[in-house]
């Protein structure tokens, strides 16, 4: 691999992990790691949102370059207010489950409620990861993925192209873990000392998220 292959390689890495860290990234990532404790399941968040982003980045990414589609520039302001209108739904749906949470029941209420066929909630740290995938898909087909797509048109070779996005893919991964694990421990440990403090990191987490979805839209449509 030439030493220009591996400057590009190198700045897709560091581009995607700073791309990790954008304000609408962090609200929908940590909005989700204060729900579970749990590094192992932050984890699989961050990697799950990475997974996701970079998919819809390399969709785009092979219709803009190697296909010659073109994408109209509407097309990323819609997947913008998209982003938004997820952030806030991600906030409200978590204040409502932190309103819903006293009210779970394990053990053997949770058994009896099976035997009666009664309604009743499972962990759903599963629907969590799978959230977070679809989220990253979200992200990667907004503004902020349109131009990682324009990066990856102007390397030199269809080589470059392709290391330049494979790192970039695994840059935000990267980046999105590290995100995940920190929000999971410090909520973790917050809710080993103090069920309250953990509750309220919680509900800060969905209002940023709404609040950061809320200015995202605004700008988006008066920016």
């Amino acid at each position: 691999m030439t030493l220009g292959i591996l400057t590009i390689v190198g700045v897709g890495f560091l581009v995607g992990f700073r791309h990790a860290f954008e304000p609408d990234h962090l609200a929908a990532v940590t909005t989700l790691a204060t729900r579970h404790r749990g590094l192992g399941h932050a984890a699989r968040l961050g990697v799950a949102w990475g997974l996701g982003h970079t998919a819809s980045v390399s969709l785009v990414a092979i219709a803009l370059i190697v296909l010659g589609i073109h994408v109209p520039a509407g097309f990323y302001r819609t997947a913008e207010m998209g982003v938004a209108f997820l952030l806030i739904a991600l906030g409200v749906s978590s204040l409502v489950a932190e309103a819903r949470r006293h009210r779970q029941a394990l053990g053997e209420s949770h058994a009896h409620a099976h035997h009666e066929r009664a309604p009743h909630s499972h962990d759903p740290s599963i629907r969590t990861v799978a959230r977070s995938l679809w989220f990253g898909v979200a992200h990667g087909l907004a503004g902020s993925g349109a131009v990682v797509v324009l990066l990856v048109a102007a390397a030199s070779s269809r080589q470059a192209q392709l290391g330049y996005l494979l790192a970039f893919g695994i840059g935000t991964m990267a980046g999105m873990s590290v995100v995940s694990i920190l929000t999971g421990a410090v909520a973790g440990a917050a809710a080993t000392r103090s069920l309250r403090v953990a509750r309220r990191i919680r509900i800060g987490a969905a209002l940023a998220s709404s609040l950061v979805g809320a200015m995202l839209g605004w700008s988006t449509v008066f920016g």
